[in-house]
């Protein structure tokens, strides 16, 4: 059984929490709740289709590749939030009593916001239940990844070290110290990182100890983080390179453009904030590492940006677990992109690399594929309008030029 989905439901969808009412009856007409039986398998695992579930009513249960199950019930006045939103799914979602349900394709959604903001009546129809067809490298990385196959990259020896000491309560500032005098290439950085523009005091420095003291445990780890992450960006394959040189170059943007975000909403620790967006792409080096082994598909730039946009989430989200990153970090990696993000109320990390991102994309290209600043949610979380925010970016060009020239030293 199938019927037009009325306001009341759509205004329960916070992902839709921005548009009018006059948008979401739009909206509702391309839509359709569906009905599910109980034992009804909802999204497979392994699924690549581009779309969002919403359960509206009913029971589920998701289960993990590693058979861990998780049951979540909804009722009519939850405020709901897509179930299992990861492409491809790392669930099975199964119903466990009869359930309504909406699915949205993600392409509709972007190309609805973008349409009604340009005032478009004539607003094209896409199938919700397209199906994406992976490339065989994409497979491939996929049915690796499933199986545990992937190797993916441990910190460096001196960062694994250095982890160690700042999460030891009784450390001090002479301990990491000792730790990182033992690479005189992460010492070297440290000491001009705390004579940048960004960090310098009124005098400079040119002793380590110093520049600990200068930058506090806590920056100092953050950075020796950011030099792990760059310390990926190594290549030997020559396509490789440039896509990485691209790749470093679109991180430390997002990087810079988060702290300025954060320094000046004041909602987040700056320094933290770079670090996200710093290591927000870092699966993408994995994915393009293991892509050299296709040599067909590194001949073709569209087939590594697919392979990239389907698996990124996931390989970045599994680098950062095993990099023992907080859970906070984790969810950047994996919904960073996802435009209509709106977990809460309230902004999380995540919210302000989306909008860092956001703004590092503008006047690019991939402009024309992205949903209208009015639309992203993040953006008011952040208390500021997206007219107060592009005008931060214009004000702060200086800053993040200066944030920039310091990541890359």
């Amino acid at each position: 059984m199938q019927q037009t989905p009325d306001l009341d439901t759509l205004r329960r969808l916070r992902p839709l929490a921005q548009f009018t009412d006059e948008q979401l009856q739009s909206l509702a007409n391309r839509l359709s709740v569906q009905t599910a039986d109980k034992k009804q398998k909802l999204i497979e695992l392994g699924c690549a289709d581009e779309f969002s579930l919403f359960v509206l009513k009913g029971d589920i249960k998701t289960i993990a590749r590693d058979g861990a199950v998780k049951p979540m019930s909804f009722n009519e006045q939850d405020e709901l939030n897509p179930v299992a939103q990861l492409r491809p799914s790392m669930y099975d979602v199964i119903s466990t009593t009869t359930v309504e349900y909406l699915k949205i394709d993600k392409k509709l959604l972007n190309d609805f916001a973008r349409q009604t903001e340009e005032g478009d009546e004539d607003i094209s129809v896409h199938s919700l239940e397209g199906e994406l067809i992976m490339n065989p490298a994409t497979v491939q990385l996929y049915q690796d990844l499933m199986t545990d196959s992937i190797c993916l990259p441990s910190l460096p020896e001196v960062a694994q070290k250095i982890q160690k000491v700042f999460h030891d309560d009784n450390a001090d500032a002479n301990q990491l110290a000792g730790v990182i005098m033992t690479d005189p290439a992460i010492t070297g950085k440290l000491i001009k990182i705390a004579n940048s523009p960004v960090y310098q005091g009124v005098a400079s420095t040119d002793t380590l100890q110093a520049a600990v003291v200068r930058l506090g445990m806590d920056v100092t780890y953050k950075q020796v983080m950011a030099y792990a992450a760059n310390e990926l960006f190594k290549s030997q394959s020559g396509v490789a390179v440039k896509r990485m040189e691209k790749l470093w170059e679109h991180s430390r943007k997002v990087a810079a453009i988060s702290r300025i975000l954060a320094k000046n909403t004041g909602l987040f620790d700056p320094d933290q904030a770079m670090l996200a967006g710093l290591m927000h792409d870092l699966g993408v080096i994995v994915i393009v590492g293991y892509l050299d082994q296709f040599e067909e598909t590194l001949a073709s730039p569209e087939l590594i940006e697919e392979t990239i946009q389907v698996m990124r989430p996931q390989i970045t989200g599994l680098l950062m677990n095993k990099w023992n990153f907080t859970e906070e970090m984790v969810t950047v990696a994996e919904e960073c992109e996802d435009w209509f993000r709106n977990k809460s109320d309230t902004a999380d990390l995540c919210d302000l690399i989306i909008v860092a991102q956001y703004h590092s994309l503008m006047g690019t290209t991939e402009m024309s594929l992205m949903p209208p600043i009015t639309t992203i949610p993040a953006i008011t979380k952040l208390n500021m309008g997206p007219k107060e925010s592009i005008e931060l970016m214009k004000q702060s060009n200086k800053e993040i030029k200066e944030v920039e020239r310091m990541l890359n030293i």
